[in-house]
């Protein structure tokens, strides 16, 4: 006697056979979601997290703007050199 599993849409030899099968692509799918579910909740996490460091950033950038306007308002002018310690920018500085 042959057994159809409707779920996978194949034909074994045993109930057993078919059982089992049924049972491991279950499993697969349930890891699969769980996977999922893991992923989407690091990636919200994560979003989460760029959120707050843009608006610290934000937040540090209006601080030093307002500090720099009222420099200048007190002092006329304000002088800064940056420099960087990439190697790229460097070489574009030759030209």
């Amino acid at each position: 006697m042959k057994y159809f599993s409707e779920t996978l849409n194949k034909v074994f030899n045993s109930e057993a056979e078919c059982l089992e099968a049924e049972e491991k692509h279950a499993q697969a799918l349930a890891e699969a979601k769980a996977k999922k579910e893991a992923l989407t909740n690091e990636r919200a996490a994560r979003a989460k997290k760029v959120e707050e460091l843009y608006k610290t950033a934000a937040k540090a950038k209006r601080e030093y703007e307002d500090a720099l306007n009222a420099f200048v308002k007190d002092y006329g002018s304000f002088h800064a050199t940056f420099k960087t310690t990439d190697p790229f920018m460097s070489i574009l500085d030759w030209f």
